[in-house]
């Protein structure tokens, strides 16, 4: 069963369901007419409303169903589909990325650097040079060290959440565009 929405008379879209008072039945919502307090309706044409009523408009001469503001109880539709949150992914590659991130309310946007990475089974490097990833919104201000790794860079952003990861050559082709 999907969520519905309730709407009212000022807000109704083509394809809204009607509902009207004193009857069970449901109307589709066609559109507007001329005047503000009446609505072109589509039903099955038994019971409509509490009583029946027809609208005629003069050229082309046309019959159509109609509810007035007064019977108007309410209009319901689907609610909106959440769009999914984009799973970001760690770069393969060194080199800069950029992240759109949330700062409370508001959107902004941070560079990433990533730098060369020895594989993890090397004895030679310390903990500081396994952690290939600078940001440029936390970090040495946060009290961190500014390089860490993808898991302690997503565990800092959980106060601001990296909403899009771009590569460089990405952020500035769209940037240089006007897309950001």
């Amino acid at each position: 069963m999907s969520k519905k929405i309730r709407v009212g008379w000022d807000d109704l879209k083509p394809g809204d369901l009607i509902h009207v008072k004193g009857s069970t039945n449901t109307y589709r919502f066609k559109s507007r007419t001329d005047w503000h307090s009446m609505i072109k309706v589509e039903g099955d044409g038994v019971g409509v409303s509490a009583t029946w009523k027809l609208g005629v408009e003069k050229e082309p001469v046309s019959v159509f169903l109609v509810v007035y503001e007064e019977d108007f109880a309410y209009a319901t539709r689907p609610a909106p589909k959440k769009k999914p949150r984009p799973s970001i992914v760690e770069p393969i590659l060194p080199g800069e990325y950029w992240a759109r991130i949330r700062f409370g309310s508001q959107t902004g946007w941070g560079r990433i650097i990533k730098r060369y990475a020895p594989r993890s089974d090397n004895w030679l490097f310390g903990h500081d040079d396994k952690a290939p990833y600078q940001t440029f919104w936390c970090g040495t201000l946060a009290g961190l060290h500014p390089w860490m790794t993808w898991e302690e860079l997503l565990e800092v952003n959980k106060q601001t959440p990296i909403l899009e990861l771009l590569s460089a050559e990405e952020y500035y082709t769209r940037k240089a565009k006007g897309e950001l």
